[in-house]
């Protein structure tokens, strides 16, 4: 079972976080996805539940021709919240524009269930397709601005 939770914010004003790392990733099926991050390239094998099984360095060439295989691409920047460590926020860029995703990791499901939401935190997204890039990267256009509104619309009410 994964120990995390999953937020929607509509904003990153009053949040206290570090700068950025960008976030380039391309997914190529289900359990292959490449990314860029701080000048690193790497390939990531997934397992069924998309959880990471193996990390490894690519070099420029092997990115290059995945890239060229991949059926979609997200683009986000990372963000650590500086006020707890658990917390971590990714805010989406060019297809996905407007997602900003709260991810909160716990050691324990007594952690995770007794956990209290900062007064930031919007709606949960923790079982929709928003929560994981890899159900995101499966999203139409159409889907994916459907499927957000859901959400900016509940937390605005």
């Amino acid at each position: 079972m994964r120990l995390t939770r999953r937020f929607i914010i509509q904003s990153l004003d009053k949040v206290n976080i570090n700068s950025p790392i960008r976030y380039e990733r391309y997914y190529i099926n289900d359990n292959l996805r490449i990314q860029s991050k701080n000048n690193m390239l790497e390939k990531e094998i997934l397992d069924k539940d998309n959880v990471i099984i193996a990390k490894t360095n690519i070099s420029e060439e092997e990115f290059n021709k995945l890239k060229k295989e991949a059926y979609s691409k997200i683009i986000r920047d990372s963000y650590l919240y500086l006020d707890d460590d658990r917390v971590s926020i990714k805010k989406y860029l060019d297809k996905y524009e407007g997602l900003i995703r709260v991810e909160i990791k716990f050691n324990s499901i007594d952690e995770m269930n007794s956990y209290k939401i900062e007064s930031w935190m919007e709606a949960e997204i923790t079982n929709s397709p928003l929560a994981f890039d890899k159900y995101l990267s499966k999203l139409s256009e159409q889907e994916f601005l459907l499927e957000l509104s859901k959400y900016i619309s509940e937390t605005n009410e």
